[in-house]
């Protein structure tokens, strides 16, 4: 029966030694969802990512990928995956590379042809088509194992920092064209990064992991709801008679105007913060400009969950 999940594990634990790189995690991702997978260096993300894709068993637990056992034949012909640094035959030239590996994949030859000439048109390296792969920058090497990854046509992409050594408009480019694969063909994401304020943008659903344990886990705008902090923006006639006020209530555990002209508040209260936001407004003979509560970003979110809230962005 169709659980609707793409990736399920459960109790996933693998030790190397005395050491659990993995400890007990169970995951549940979506079809069709970009799922972000984040956590510190050595918190367990590429072992997880390797159990996933068959390439190292679990000690204990299970994995599934659309219901069948995580490394088995039937879940790799699901699985397209780009690993943090990508391997390549480099006196290949691209197009070659990527007919060869449509080929490994049981992709008929002309398909495997065209949908290298489509791939690589499509992620900006159609000019370098013929070009060998040991001439390419780092970012561009990125892009050809996303085309890589993306060869069989795959319903599930596993991709592990698939923007690093990119300059921002790359990023934003491979961003953009998740987005589409998600939106377009209903593929699903299990995207691991570290450039949280970009993974924001993409993703649905949220796993961060620490120690090999997951710390927090759900789905992204329920998660920024959760650990919101009560602040509150706000711009009125009187910012300047307004802050003064609403400042020196209890409830208010920080109050500053940035340069914008925005009054910004924070609370442990929101729904005080909400009154005496009105009560200042009135007793000042206010007009309100404008009033609304901002969420938490992942960067909160992170910060939180790892134990980081004094440390600056």
């Amino acid at each position: 029966m169709d659980n609707g999940l793409m990736i399920e594990t459960k109790g996933l634990t693998k030790t190397f030694g005395d050491f659990t790189a993995v400890d007990g995690i169970d995951l549940a991702v979506k079809k069709g969802s970009i799922h972000g997978f984040v956590g510190p260096n050595g918190a367990g993300k590429t072992t997880t990512i390797k159990m996933l894709i068959g390439s190292i068993r679990s000690t204990s637990g299970e994995g599934f990928i659309k219901g069948h056992e995580a490394g088995s034949l039937e879940a790799r012909k699901s699985v397209g995956y780009s690993p943090e640094h990508p391997f390549f035959y480099e006196d290949m030239a691209a197009f070659d590379y990527l007919v060869y590996m449509a080929r490994v994949c049981g992709v008929k030859r002309k398909q495997s042809q065209e949908r290298a000439t489509e791939l690589l048109k499509w992620l900006d390296l159609g000019d370098f088509s013929w070009s060998k792969v040991g001439g390419f920058s780092a970012g561009m090497k990125q892009r050809l194992s996303l085309a890589q990854a993306l060869i069989h046509e795959p319903e599930l992409l596993i991709l592990d920092e698939p923007t690093a050594n990119m300059d921002p408009t790359g990023r934003l480019s491979i961003l953009d064209k998740l987005q589409q694969l998600s939106e377009e063909r209903k593929a699903t994401t299990f995207l691991s990064s570290h450039i949280l304020s970009e993974l924001e943008q993409v993703v649905d659903s949220l796993t961060m992991i620490n120690n090999g344990r997951i710390v927090v886990q759900g789905d992204i705008n329920d998660l920024k709801k959760r650990f919101a902090e009560n602040h509150f923006l706000l711009k009125t006639s009187q910012n300047e008679a307004v802050l003064e006020t609403v400042g020196a209530k209890e409830c208010v555990r920080e109050g500053w105007i940035d340069a914008e002209g925005f009054i910004h508040l924070v609370s442990e209260d929101g729904d005080a913060l909400r009154r005496e936001i009105a009560k200042a407004v009135a007793q000042n003979n206010a007009l309100m400009e404008h009033l609304s509560e901002e969420r938490a970003s992942l960067q909160d979110i992170y910060r939180k969950t790892m134990g980081l809230e004094e440390e600056q962005p």
